[in-house]
């Protein structure tokens, strides 16, 4: 008996691994599907995303796409971030993201407060706006921006700079360059741990940011996003 109800924990425990591996996603975001060609920052506006900061500028991040991939390759020390603000989802849920590293910002780590990343992707959470922690910084809501890392704790929510409140940032793997990885993420659960919160607002935002101001080798880095998909079906949008 006790052998047959072992077996019969074995085989639930791999079915809900088999159910989770296949899960459906109920909302994708694709960062190349549908690009014929042309400028791909007036590309993406199309698509709802802001370009701000140095994002701005293609001669010092570079944006291009390949094959089923958004490529996005700091050429030097900047700061920018593509935001669209247009995503409504009620339910934040587990989240898919399939990306990778081309080349890591040296000499970095959230462990030493020096904050920089080739790739942050930012799930921004209803429409309260929380305090940055600084008067100059303006407010936001809720975020969490997910990342991958090489000097860094995996699954750790590190704060930043500002936003103590209400951001935090999470490494999710430590990739080898060039290598495309998919990183799965329970948002729901998180936020309310994070926040000490017994309810979740929905998703209300997404954004994709580099930060390579504070790196080394002249701020050099590259990194890549295929899509981003949301597997909650209690979701929607």
């Amino acid at each position: 008996m006790r052998l047959l109800r072992s077996l019969s924990a074995i085989v639930a425990i791999l079915l809900m691994l088999s159910a989770a591996a296949g899960a459906a996603p109920v909302y994708t975001l694709n960062f190349a599907q549908g690009y014929t060609g042309g400028p791909v920052d007036q590309w993406l506006r199309s698509r709802g995303f802001q370009l701000e900061k140095d994002a701005k500028d293609s001669r010092r991040l570079q944006l291009s796409i390949a094959g089923d991939a958004l490529t996005l390759r700091a050429l030097g020390k900047l700061r920018g971030f593509l935001l669209n603000d247009a995503v409504n989802l009620p339910r934040a849920g587990r989240v898919r993201i399939e990306w990778g590293i081309n080349q890591y910002p040296r000499d970095v780590a959230y462990s030493r407060q020096i904050n920089n990343e080739a790739l942050m992707v930012y799930f921004f959470f209803g429409s309260e706006k929380i305090s940055s922690g600084h008067i100059l910084i303006p407010n936001s809501p809720y975020f969490i921006g997910l990342f991958l890392c090489q000097n860094d704790l995996v699954d750790h929510p590190y704060k930043g700079r500002y936003f103590h409140t209400g951001g935090r940032f999470v490494c999710l793997g430590k990739p080898k360059p060039g290598e495309t990885v998919t990183s799965e993420f329970d948002l729901e659960s998180a936020f309310k741990r994070y926040f000490d919160k017994r309810t979740v607002p929905g998703i209300t935002g997404i954004g994709l940011g580099v930060d390579t101001s504070a790196s080394g080798n002249d701020g050099r880095a590259g990194a890549f996003i295929k899509r981003i998909e949301f597997l909650d079906d209690a979701a929607g949008g």
